[in-house]
């Protein structure tokens, strides 16, 4: 990957311009099936893979409200692009906190050389989400760490220069590892056949007596220790920030659908479908949607950034912890509903040529539908009313 630049301003002609490009093919390569290697890999050149960090580390400086700000940006012009660099994102957080200069250093290095990070996380079978019951493991043979196993729904990973993968090590902890994803063992399945965000790369990565450095192995925990406040529900926001971008595209679409109308129906209350009230309303709702969608993204941002802004100042984070995870539970209980609604309510403004395969527009329905799948909002939900009614505190798992 070429050397980035200094990261471009939020909101600068040249990010705007980056965005813009990003865009303009990202229908068409939903519908031919292609991946975005070359838009990822624009992102990284910009140097927009370093926003978190701070100023004086050679980042852009943004906090989480900016940073999620952006990936709504992003997710506007490709959700599939901007889902990709989620487990990126997040483990810039995660440098962020280490605390030995050294290590933070090295791998601050790699995120301003433009490198990308993926994940190698979750694990399929018979072992229950959101657990830490991994077959994966890391030992020690001979002197060196040995890694085996294989993880599945590892979002971007293909894209990826790093994987982060966690793996059980002896006596019941946790190691999180950070390996090339070319080094000899390790191989990168491309299976992922979801109905939408169909090229995030949410495939099956294999390794297989993989040599794991010691300075790679960046973490072993106890199984059950607690992550850090701020880390889980930063990655459950960033599922949500994506979906209103693409609610961003819903209306977009919606108002291009009517402005494009050269005829309507003759009971119709308008000769013409810009004129016409009910149209009008409809488009009208989507925007609401979408403006409450990123209103609600950003407020939980903040409870977010409160949290990880504790973490790292060594403060207490119990009450900051308890009102992120709140806060991204209330956004996705609510926004799993409205949103897929809004991107069914846009075929209401076309007739029947809306639903033309070259259209795409299909693709807003399975993009928000595949991302609100990733752990129920039922259960979300229960969680909250539990915490209302009787104060059972929220489940403490990889989802809240």
């Amino acid at each position: 990957m070429n050397a980035p630049t200094s990261p471009a301003p939020l909101g600068s002609s040249a990010v705007t311009a980056l965005l813009a490009e990003i865009g303009a093919g990202a229908a068409a390569r939903e519908l031919a099936d292609e991946s975005p290697f070359e838009q990822v890999a624009a992102v990284a050149r910009a140097g927009l893979g370093a926003l978190s960090l701070p100023v004086s580390e050679g980042g852009h400086g943004a906090s989480i409200p900016e940073l999620l700000a952006f990936v709504v940006d992003l997710a506007e012009a490709d959700p599939v692009v901007a889902h990709v660099l989620r487990t990126h994102y997040s483990q810039v957080l995660g440098f962020l906190r280490i605390a030995d200069p050294d290590v933070r250093r090295r791998w601050l290095d790699e995120v301003r050389a433009g490198k990308v990070f993926g994940n190698a996380i979750s694990e399929t079978g018979a072992v229950t989400a959101g657990s830490h019951e991994f077959a994966t493991r890391l030992d020690e043979i001979d002197g060196r760490w040995v890694l085996n196993g294989v993880k599945y729904y590892s979002t971007g990973t293909m894209y990826s220069d790093w994987i982060a993968v966690a793996a059980r090590v002896e006596g019941d902890r946790l190691a999180t590892v950070l390996v090339p994803a070319d080094r000899d063992g390790v191989t990168v399945g491309d299976d992922w056949n979801g109905m939408g965000q169909r090229r995030t790369g949410t495939g099956t990565t294999s390794f297989s007596d993989v040599v794991v450095g010691s300075d790679e192995v960046l973490v072993v925990r106890d199984r059950v220790a607690p992550r850090p406040a701020g880390d889980v529900p930063f990655l459950q926001l960033y599922l949500h920030a994506v979906i209103a971008g693409i609610l961003r595209s819903v209306v977009g679409d919606a108002a291009a659908l009517v402005r494009g109308r050269s005829r309507t129906f003759d009971h119709a209350p308008a000769p013409r479908a810009v004129d016409d009230p009910i149209l009008q309303e409809t488009v009208g709702r989507l925007v609401s949607t979408a403006w409450m969608a990123e209103s609600a993204v950003s407020s939980a941002a903040a409870a977010v950034e409160a949290a990880e802004s504790a973490v790292r100042a060594g403060e207490p984070t119990e009450e900051v912890g308890r009102a992120a995870s709140i806060a991204i539970c209330a956004v996705k209980v609510h926004l799993d509903r409205v949103a897929t609604d809004a991107a069914t309510t846009l075929f209401d403004v076309g007739g029947a040529s809306a639903s033309g395969r070259a259209r795409n527009l299909d693709r807003h329905w399975r993009n928000i539908r595949t991302i609100t799948l990733h752990n129920p909002a039922s259960y979300k939900a229960a969680a909250l009313g539990r915490l209302a009614i009787s104060g059972e505190p929220l489940p403490v798992n990889g989802y809240f």
